[in-house]
């Protein structure tokens, strides 16, 4: 089979099962500079609740996407989420779709989800080759 020019930027995976608890099906979870661009990438369906119990800060911009399961009308989110910003904490309650974005040095968290009525999708997006942050143990790595 010949091998095309643009082989190595059309990516499959990484793929990981029950990454955690709260989270159903098959989470995409790159982390690690798996696809070479500079950035991280989390997908992640949730179904219960779920938590983020540390406070934490990272030298890198982070995208927190919270999207409702129906594609017909993903602002319906089908949960609270509650995220507390900044030194004091200040405590945001979400419950339609919702991007929270977090500039470098920002703490951030605990994250809590709770009140789910149906599944939402979590993605997570940062600019940086490797995850990594301040104030909190660190996550998953691939095997």
């Amino acid at each position: 089979m010949e091998k095309k020019k643009y082989w190595r930027n059309v990516i499959r995976g990484p793929f990981y099962k029950e990454t955690e608890p709260g989270m159903t099906g098959t989470s995409i979870f790159a982390h690690h500079d798996e696809y070479g661009s500079g950035t991280t990438l989390g997908y992640h369906c949730i179904n219960t609740n779920y938590e983020v119990p540390f406070t934490h800060s990272h030298d890198f911009h982070e995208v927190l996407c919270f999207i409702g399961g129906n594609p017909e009308d993903i602002n319906d989110l089908g949960a609270e989420i509650s995220i507390c910003l900044g030194d004091e904490l200040e405590e945001h309650i979400i419950t339609s779709a919702t991007i929270v974005t977090i500039p470098p040095g920002l703490k951030h968290c605990p994250l809590v989800v709770r009140k789910i009525t149906k599944p939402f999708v979590f993605l997570e997006v940062s600019t940086t080759k490797g995850y990594a942050q301040t104030g909190a143990p660190q996550g998953l790595t691939p095997e």
